[in-house]
This record gives C-alpha cells, sequence and structure tokens, in this order.
C-alpha cells in the first residue's frame, strides 16, 4: 500500500535537487533516507535493550555465583531464560525460543572480566 506525505515547500524542493543530482526520484531518495533512519533507530533500541541485560546480570550476580558458578547465563528481559557450558550452543537455544532478541550471555565466575562492546546486527530480507 503506498501513502503520501506532505513536505513543507522549502524541504521539498532541497529533496528535489539532492535527488536530481543523484539521478533519482525524490520518492526513492525519501524512501532510502527513512529506512537508513529507522534502521538506525532499531539499532540504538538493541542497545539500550542490551546494556539493561547486562546491569541485570550484574545486580543479579550474587545469585548467580551460588547458582550457576562457572557456567554461562542468558538473561533476556532482566531474568536467567537458559544456563550451560557452551555459550554458542546457549545462543541457540535462547534464539530458537524468544527469536533473535537482545540478550546477554556471560560466564558467571568471581573472576574480574576484561569487557568490550562489540554489537552486531542481522539483516534479513
Amino acid at each position: 500500500m503506498q501513502q503520501s506525505v506532505q513536505l513543507p515547500g522549502n524541504i521539498y524542493e532541497a529533496v528535489r535537487k539532492r535527488a536530481k543530482s543523484q539521478r533519482k526520484t525524490a520518492d526513492d531518495l525519501v524512501v532510502e533516507w527513512l529506512s537508513e533512519k529507522i534502521d538506525e533507530t532499531k539499532l540504538a533500541e538493541a542497545d539500550e535493550a542490551f546494556d539493561q541485560e547486562v546491569a541485570a546480570f550484574n545486580i543479579l550476580k550474587p545469585e548467580l555465583l551460588e547458582q550457576y558458578l562457572d557456567q554461562y547465563v542468558a538473561i533476556y528481559q532482566g531474568k536467567v531464560v537458559g544456563n550451560g557450558d557452551n555459550r554458542l550452543l546457549l545462543v541457540k537455544e535462547v534464539y530458537n525460543q524468544f527469536g533473535e532478541v537482545p540478550c546477554y550471555i556471560e560466564k558467571v565466575t568471581s573472576e574480574p572480566l576484561r569487557r568490550v562492546h562489540m554489537p552486531s546486527i542481522w539483516k534479513t530480507k
């Protein structure tokens, strides 16, 4: 279903000029730009959700140490949703159960861990 959006004249004119310089239609340029912005919003939301799961892990850590020492745990929506000895199998288990959701999977240990945040996203068409 195709919909229309009304733009103020000065914005439409700027879009039209840029589209012409890129040999595109104004519609194509606007759709392209909006698609990129929507993807950025989803990525920001996923980053925020991931940060919340990390915070939940840290809050739960004293309990996790008692129950899951030296095991990997999966935190989703602030709760433990899985555990095991193999991180990759645990990722698959979580994704099979909940879909490709932002979750935090970490080994429960009393040792401090070196942290590097490397966000990733999978796109399917």
